[in-house]
């Protein structure tokens, strides 16, 4: 959503704090527990609205744009209801379709404000039949090598995603996102990454995630009126080893309260490392991969208070994202 871009990087800025989302999770937590989850879907939706209400995106020519949400939690009840329980009784071959039902609840009620009143959004274009292709065959192959072809799964699957994204602006299309990442390359992270996990006995797990974030983002292209941005990822292993552990401590020892700040610490860390960049202007960025070689740390249209589709383990998948 790097539209209107100036010559200099566009990035998401986060500066919610944990106090504030604090008494959001007590109320829902408590609501939920009480109604048997049936309130789950409208707590989901106050942290999204939590979370977009805290950010900003810029600097573009129309200034910083604001997120709103404004999905409401009985539409999601009843997503969550009819095509969770399709999944169920499925086995699980439904799962395609109730994820494009959720991608593009989040996307349709998602949008980013221009100080002019003009009003930026994604749609997703794809269908369920179209992701369960990609999911039988990169599950199937997976499978059948042993997990040597998850590279590649992860690669096709945000290629189906991120190319079947489109940016609207004002209901208009005007881009839309794509993703250049290879296999191969991915495939070496991944085998450098898990070998040094096992051997360091999961210290240099935060490391191994920054690598896959940094890959993603790097390959991430925004398509906007004839313009192109790529992704970069500033965050450091170093920092998020450092989230992590003392998010984790604080919050097994205070019994979950400090729950909040942690998810307030993993998004400023996810997003606020994130940037875009016009590749026309300032041409190719350190690291990216040249058109047709080889998700911001996110989906296109994700925020969190959306779901993550990357098969991969990254920052937003621990407390920090739904």
């Amino acid at each position: 959503m790097a539209m209107g871009a100036t010559s200099g990087a566009v990035r998401p800025n986060f500066q919610g704090s944990g106090g504030e989302l604090f008494v959001t999770f007590l109320v829902g937590m408590l609501l939920s527990i009480i109604t048997l989850y049936i309130y789950m879907p409208w707590f989901m939706c106050k942290v999204a609205r939590y979370f977009t209400d805290n950010t900003t995106l810029g600097p573009t020519r129309r200034g910083e744009l604001r997120l709103e949400f404004t999905g409401q939690g009985g539409e999601l009840l009843v997503i969550l209801l009819l095509h969770g329980f399709l999944t169920l009784i499925t086995l699980y071959i439904y799962l395609p379709w109730f994820l494009v039902k959720l991608i593009k609840f989040f996307c349709a009620n998602t949008q980013a404000v221009a100080p002019d009143g003009t009003r930026f959004r994604l749609e997703f274009e794809g269908t369920g039949g179209e992701l369960f292709v990609t999911f039988l065959v990169g599950m199937l192959l997976t499978v059948i090598t042993l997990y040597i072809y998850m590279p590649w799964f992860i690669c096709k699957l945000n290629k189906a995603i991120y190319s079947r994204t489109a940016i609207l602006e004002n209901e208009q299309r005007v881009g839309n996102f794509d993703f250049e990442g290879q296999g191969g390359e991915l495939f070496v992270t991944f085998l450098v990454g898990a070998l040094l996990t096992v051997i360091t006995l999961y210290i240099y797990f935060p490391w191994f995630q920054v690598k896959i974030l940094k890959f993603i983002a790097e390959n991430t292209r925004v398509h906007y009126q004839g313009r192109v941005f790529g992704g970069q990822f500033h965050g450091t292993g170093g920092e998020f080893f450092v989230t992590l552990l003392v998010g984790f401590l604080l919050t097994v020892i205070t019994l979950y309260i400090y729950y909040p700040w942690f998810m307030v610490n993993l998004w400023k860390f996810q997003y606020n490392n994130l940037e875009f960049n016009e590749l026309g202007n300032a041409g190719p960025m350190p690291g990216a991969m040249p058109p047709g070689g080889g998700m911001p740390g996110m989906m296109p249209g994700q925020m969190p208070g959306q779901p993550a589709f990357q098969p991969q383990a990254q920052p937003g998948q621990y407390p920090g994202q739904y």
